[in-house]
């Protein structure tokens, strides 16, 4: 997942490891989340571990949260150590942070050691 985080962060989008983030939400910003690694074809060898792509865009400015899911996803399109897989969580609204939010999920393949 640093990877993840480098990547981002060397494209200019503010980007935060779960529990970093303090304060309201100001600007765009997404938020890594590890959901865990499950072997792969019942294997014990290969697995995927879950990376949720969390997104935090201030409540009033809900028309720029289309193109910055896009634009983060463009970016992630260009590693190859990842792989986008179709769940996509629909909008909600954070009251705390006074946004709106959602997530886009990802795995990245990787050996299993146990």
């Amino acid at each position: 997942m640093t990877r993840i985080y480098d990547y981002l962060n060397s494209k200019g989008i503010d980007v935060y490891f779960i529990g970093q983030h303090q304060g309201e939400c100001d600007n765009p910003y997404v938020v890594l989340k590890d959901d865990g690694t499950v072997g792969q074809n019942d294997s014990n060898k290969i697995g995927a571990q879950t990376v949720d792509i969390i997104f935090f865009i201030p409540q009033n400015q809900f028309t720029k949260s289309i193109s910055y899911k896009k634009q983060v996803k463009g970016y992630l399109k260009e590693l190859n150590f990842i792989r986008y897989t179709g769940v996509e969580s629909g909008a909600v609204t954070d009251d705390e942070k006074k946004a709106i939010t959602f997530s886009v999920m990802y795995e990245i393949l990787k050996k299993l050691e146990g």
